[in-house]
Formats: C-alpha cells, sequence, structure tokens
C-alpha cells in the first residue's frame, strides 16, 4: 500500500513559475495543483482540500493578503497551511505572516529549499499556527 500524496496547491499568476513549481512538485512526488489567481485559487482549494497552499503575494484581481484572509475566514478551509513565495521584499512577506500565512520564502528560491518548507510546514500542528 503507498502512501498518500500530499497535495499542494499552486497559486501562482506568472504561467512559467506556476508551470514549472507543478511540474518539479510531481516530480517529486507531490500532487500538484495550480491557479493562476486569487480567485481561481479559492475555488481550487474549496474543491481539492490540499495539505499545502504555496502562494504568491502580487496576483491580479484578489491579491495574495487576501487570499490568505479569506482562507483563514473559511471554516472549511482556516487549518490548511500557506507559504508564502514572492518577489516582495521580507517587509512585506512578513506582513502575510502576520495576517494567517504559515511562513514565506523570498524568490528566487532554490527548490530543495522550497521542499523542505513544505515538508516543515505541513507538518506542523495546527496548535503551532
Amino acid at each position: 500500500m503507498s502512501e498518500q500524496q500530499i497535495k499542494v496547491l499552486v497559486i501562482e499568476d506568472d504561467e512559467y513559475s506556476r508551470d514549472a513549481l507543478a511540474h518539479l512538485l510531481d516530480a517529486e512526488g507531490y500532487d500538484a495543483q495550480s491557479a493562476h489567481d486569487g480567485e481561481a485559487g479559492l475555488e481550487k482549494a474549496k474543491e481539492t482540500n490540499p495539505d499545502v497552499i504555496v502562494l504568491d503575494l502580487n496576483l491580479p484581481g484578489i491579491d495574495g493578503q487576501q487570499v490568505i484572509k479569506r482562507i483563514r475566514g473559511d471554516q472549511s478551509l482556516a487549518s490548511i497551511p500557506i507559504l508564502v513565495v514572492t518577489g516582495d521584499d521580507d517587509k512585506a512577506a512578513q506582513a502575510a505572516v502576520d495576517i494567517g500565512a504559515d511562513g514565506y520564502l523570498t524568490k528566487p528560491v532554490e527548490f530543495d529549499t522550497l521542499i523542505s518548507a513544505i515538508t516543515n510546514i505541513q507538518a506542523s500542528p495546527v496548535s503551532d499556527r
């Protein structure tokens, strides 16, 4: 019997980055899903109930901070860990943590660093969030 795949939802507006991340995560044995903006990301989160969300802050329409607020305000999604991956500075990324993200990495991100962060965030108890 095989171990259940960890579902990761990548919400990223840059098509190349989104596709590359999803492909690399799939290759590492994750079940990677993706969305191109905040609204699509929220819908996909409700559909798939991911184990971890990897979220860019600079999204068209609903930005990453609004996505975080909506996820944390939705009983069915509130416990999903959110890892922000952004090109913004540490101050903006820390602001995302302050409103409910579980951690952040600034771009460019080494893939091994991303995998470690996903593993650590996914494994941490909900009470630590």
